[in-house]
């Protein structure tokens, strides 16, 4: 449906909502938005307060089922909140998984690291629900390794562990932000979304 391809700030109409929508972050295969609010005059997330999850789709989707309006470029502000730098997916593994015991050493060759001091991490429940995020710091104060950040989110997860498997392997995945700071859903090696 859209000729003008996704970009930060782009606002669309999507056939999905009656309000416009506005890309907040992207890659090669989600895009995460915001919605207008009529009754607010203003977008959902403009104020940066609180506790936000991102709307997401499939690119893909998004592309075919959403119509350029404008370009409203995000203010500093939303950049140094939202993140749009930040992967989406994070220290995704098949060979771990949240409800079998981990070897001993976990790094790998080539681990990337994310580039924030601090993010919320959400853990998973026993009956597919969000339980309360959890503020991890980065060791170093600058960003996490993904040894570093998948330990933190086993120690976290753990506790909600039971019998049923709900995931197979592990990973960490972009969900939205809590008090400005960016946060992470604890799952299984493909997110929630599949991709």
């Amino acid at each position: 449906m859209s000729a003008f391809t996704v970009t930060l700030g782009a606002v669309f109409q999507a056939d999905w909502s009656q309000e416009p929508v506005r890309v907040i972050a992207f890659d090669a295969d989600v895009v995460m938005y915001d919605t207008w609010w009529s009754h607010r005059n203003s977008w959902g997330m403009s104020k940066l307060l609180g506790n936000y999850s991102y709307y997401r789709l499939h690119r893909e989707y998004f592309e075919a089922h959403a119509r350029f309006l404008k370009l409203e470029p995000l203010s500093e502000k939303d950049v140094l909140v939202h993140r749009p730098d930040l992967p989406f997916a994070f220290a995704a593994r098949q060979s771990l998984s949240w409800y079998d015991k981990w070897p001993e050493n976990i790094q790998t060759e080539n681990e990337h690291s994310l580039q924030v001091p601090a993010i919320y991490l959400v853990p998973f429940g026993p009956r597919d629900s969000s339980k309360p995020a959890v503020l991890i710091q980065a060791a170093n104060g600058q960003s996490f390794s993904e040894t570093e950040l998948l330990l933190a989110a086993r120690s976290i997860q753990e506790p909600h562990i039971r019998e049923t498997c709900l995931t197979e392997g592990v990973g960490i995945y972009r969900s939205g932000i809590q008090k400005r700071l960016p946060s992470y859903y604890v799952w299984g090696s493909k997110s929630r979304l599949g991709a």
